[in-house]
Parts: structure tokens; sequence; C-alpha cells
């Protein structure tokens, strides 16, 4: 990378965050501080080996903590670092985005927005009368 380009802050900011699973990392650890083992149930599809790389690429770019405990067996806690935690209300801000683009371009489909526990408005105006029900 260029001295030009390392100055960027798109540039920057499309680095930092470039991995299939960052952002979802960064969500989940939002919430609270989270064990390897607990990171990974809650991101079935993502294999060790990823989550490994992207737990390190994250915390190389100062974004989370990685906490190691000097116990057998061996207990790892990975936290949002002050620079990651003032991410989360872009992070919002980019959710919020998504549901209006996906309400101006897409139908809905109610699977997902059932899955997910994140109904999108058609599905929150069909569980305000009841019509679908999410299960907790």
């Amino acid at each position: 990378m260029d001295d030009k380009t390392a100055l960027c802050p798109v540039t920057a900011t499309q680095r930092i965050l470039m991995g299939k699973w960052k952002l979802s990392i960064l969500w989940i650890l939002h919430r609270k501080t989270r064990r390897f083992n607990e990171l990974q149930k809650l991101m079935p599809s993502i294999s060790r080996c990823v989550l490994t790389q992207q737990l390190r690429e994250l915390e190389h770019d100062k974004l989370i903590n990685r906490k190691v405990y000097r116990e057998v067996p061996p207990k790892v806690e990975y936290s949002l670092t002050k620079i990651g935690v003032s991410f989360i209300p872009i992070m919002t801000q980019i959710m919020e985005w998504g549901v209006g683009y996906i309400k101006e371009t897409s139908s809905c489909n109610v699977d997902i927005c059932i899955t997910n526990k994140f109904p999108c408005s058609k599905c929150h105006e069909m569980l305000k009368t009841g019509e679908i029900k999410l299960d907790t």
C-alpha cells in the first residue's frame, strides 16, 4: 500500500473490516466479553481456523482485546477496545440503512426475518397483528 492509500480513511476502514465475519464478531462482542467457544457457538458456520484468523486481525487492528488467563485448561476472553466500542453506533447506522435498502429493493422473506429475530417492517406489522409469531 502506498503512502497516499494508507492515509485514505475509506481505504483504512475497508482494510480493517475486510473479512466475512468481522462485523458479526464485533456485533457479538459489543454486548459482552466472550470466550472463543462462545463465539464459535454463536457463529456455527465459521470454521475454527477462520474465526482464529479474524480475531487475530481484529486484535492487530486494535478493535478487540484478547486476554489470556494462566490456568489449566487455558482461558482466553475477547472484548471490544475503546476503538471497537466507538464503531458500534456506526454499525447500528449501517443496519438501519440496510433495513431501508432491503425495504426499497427486495420483497420480504418472512423465514429469514423470523430466523434472525430481526423483523422487517412488513414482518413487524404481521407480528403486531398476530399473523406470525417469533419463537423465543
